[in-house]
């Protein structure tokens, strides 16, 4: 068997189906909460959680890492992320802000991601203070989406702003990350 169909077995891997399934779970996690069903929602959305976390962890642990695995859960994360934060802002709008930062996060990531890819450079791997901001943003949407509506509205407002200061210290982080690596080329 040559490279190439190697390679292309590997397309085809556990990981790679769970962050497929992530990206599936999207519309019923956002149909279930607009229909008012938020234990359905919440449940999913910690399905996706738990999903996300086994994905990476199976493909470091049985060198299941593939090109387009990296591509999936990126997606399947950001897409996640910012269906979730929008449609939590139409029950609690203090959550705004936390969606902005989310937004121009990604956008930015998305940005650094094709200036690396243009410079001909792989774009970064996850570092534990993205993977810190991703993990703090589940528990809070989800603790929100289950249990939002008996927290004071300052609450809501304090975990918004601990969550989107936790996204723009990774964003921080990984431009500074950006510049080093397009200082050395």
């Amino acid at each position: 068997m040559n490279r190439r169909s190697i390679h292309s077995i590997k397309v085809i891997s556990i990981p790679n189906i769970l962050s497929i399934i992530r990206i599936t779970l999207i519309p019923l996690v956002l149909h279930y909460y607009l229909k008012g069903n938020v234990i359905v929602a919440g449940i999913m959305l910690i399905i996706s959680a738990l999903t996300d976390a086994a994905d990476g962890f199976i493909a470091r642990k049985f060198n299941q890492i593939t090109n387009l695995g990296k591509v999936l859960d990126a997606v399947a994360d950001k897409l996640t992320q910012v269906c979730v934060a929008v449609v939590l802002c139409l029950t609690y709008t203090a959550l705004l802000p936390l969606a902005f930062v989310l937004a121009i996060k990604e956008m930015l990531m998305a940005l650094m991601g094709i200036a690396l890819l243009l410079r001909g450079k792989q774009p970064f791997a996850a570092r534990w203070w993205g993977k810190v901001a991703t993990i703090v943003f589940y528990v809070a949407a989800i603790a929100i989406m289950l249990f939002g509506h008996s927290f004071a509205k300052g609450s809501i407002w304090g975990i918004s702003l601990t969550v989107a200061i936790l996204m723009a210290y990774s964003l921080i982080r990984y431009y500074n990350m950006l510049k080093t690596q397009l200082r050395g080329s």
